[in-house]
């Protein structure tokens, strides 16, 4: 029996695609992996989220990357993994150097504050 459920195997098979370019492949997977944990597993469905939002901006659709960002946001307002931390700062990083375009820069001033206060439930843990 495999340690993976099919949600698992979706999202770990949207990030081999998305690292071999195979983005709209890569995509699928990506979607699947959201769809398949909408109903539980907030810290997973958060995660498969960053990765959905990281093709889009790869395939260079930045309206549905700024869309899924924010249902992202909603997912869990109190989730505080250190990993869905440190991915949130990849992610930031990857939407930086679209800042010009006005629906990324708003999101980026409404991620900051998500950010900031995930951050706060991690004092403890992370340091600044």
């Amino acid at each position: 029996m495999s340690p993976f459920d099919a949600a698992a195997l979706a999202s770990e098979s949207a990030l081999v695609l998305r690292d071999l370019n195979q983005l709209e492949a890569a995509l699928a997977q990506a979607e699947q992996a959201v769809a398949l944990r909408e109903s539980g597993r907030a810290r997973s469905l958060a995660l498969s989220r960053i990765t959905l939002v990281d093709i889009h901006v790869r395939r260079g659709d930045l309206d549905a990357a700024v869309q899924v960002g924010h249902d992202l946001l909603c997912t869990s307002p109190t989730l505080g993994s250190v990993r869905f931390v440190r991915q949130l700062d990849a992610l930031r990083q990857l939407l930086e150097p679209h800042r010009t375009y006005g629906p990324v820069r708003q999101y980026l001033t409404r991620f900051d504050d998500a950010r900031r206060a995930r951050m706060l439930l991690l004092a403890d843990i992370i340091p600044p």
